[in-house]
């Protein structure tokens, strides 16, 4: 007998939302520590 073991999908959405934050967040690193030293 088999047991219905859970099968973990090597595709995963936080993957793809971690992959598009990264991908944003570098070109606009630059603007964001800029606007981080000039306001604070």
């Amino acid at each position: 007998m088999q047991n219905e073991n859970e099968v973990i999908d090597p595709f995963n959405w936080s993957y793809v939302f971690a992959a598009l934050i990264v991908l944003l967040a570098f070109p606009l690193l630059n603007a964001i520590v800029g606007w981080f030293v000039f306001y604070l």
